[in-house]
């Protein structure tokens, strides 16, 4: 039985740990070819030995640098051919009120949460159509954002103000791209216990913020994995402009 995106040829990028990661994994599990990108080459090519090299390329690349994201779809298309499905994953967070933040670190969390989801998001974009109508209409573009670009998660307000920016740019590329049957729509996770989170978590600063949370508790990697496959598929063809919010109830905490 055919997987859920078979035949689709995606990009991840900031596949080298977490949601990326497990993003890159459950997409080749269900039959797509998978182009994985990010800074740290080693962890890339780890994941490439697990998917199975006939399957998967690692790509090394800064995201906010516009040459390498050239280079990274270059890179995929030698290897495939043109990209009709990307994930744009990479991101950072931070936690430090607003007073005793500096300007460069509110730059650079904007820089990769917005500036190059659109820089990734444009290159998919113009190759897809130039490949043609009947390429561009399989285009599946879902930008990672979060529950806190829509409620106020305390300490972060670079954070929430990039992924309320994500998913009002998501929804204005949608529009623009709607004419070439380019869908693209928003993923916006809350609370996911990765490798990344789960030190916060587990401590006491991460357990009395999960009290608030209406079933006391987080996500796995695993529990986006159902609205991932349907944005990717050709089951969402009429789903686009949407930012899809996945947070077992955080946000109404």
């Amino acid at each position: 039985m055919a997987g859920r995106v078979e035949g689709r040829i995606a990009l991840v990028t900031g596949a080298s740990s977490g949601l990326g990661r497990q993003f890159a994994k459950v997409l080749a599990a269900e039959g797509a070819k998978v182009v994985v990108a990010a800074r740290r080459k080693d962890r890339l090519e780890d994941l490439v030995k697990e998917i199975g090299g006939d399957r998967a390329l690692a790509v090394q690349c800064d995201v906010t640098d516009e040459a390498a994201v050239i280079a990274m779809f270059d890179a995929a298309e030698a290897k495939f051919g043109v990209v009709d499905t990307v994930i744009n994953n990479a991101g950072m967070t931070h936690e430090k009120n607003a007073l005793t933040q500096d300007i460069a670190e509110f730059r650079k969390i904007m820089d990769l949460n917005v500036t190059s989801v659109w820089c990734v998001a444009r290159e998919a974009a113009r190759r897809l159509v130039k490949a043609g109508a009947e390429v561009s209409a399989r285009g599946r573009i879902v930008n990672i954002a979060s529950m806190a670009g829509r409620i106020i998660i305390p300490n972060v307000s670079a954070y929430n103000a990039s992924k309320a920016a994500c998913a009002h740019l998501t929804r204005s590329l949608a529009r623009e791209w709607a004419r070439y049957g380019i869908n693209v729509n928003g993923l916006s996770p809350g609370y996911v216990e990765t490798e990344l989170t789960s030190d916060w978590l587990s401590g006491e600063g991460g357990q009395k913020y999960l009290q608030k949370f209406p079933r006391r508790r987080v996500m796995d990697e695993q529990s986006l994995d159902e609205a991932l496959l349907f944005l990717c598929s050709d089951a969402a063809k009429f789903v686009t402009g949407t930012d899809v919010l996945v947070d077992d109830a955080q946000s109404m905490g």
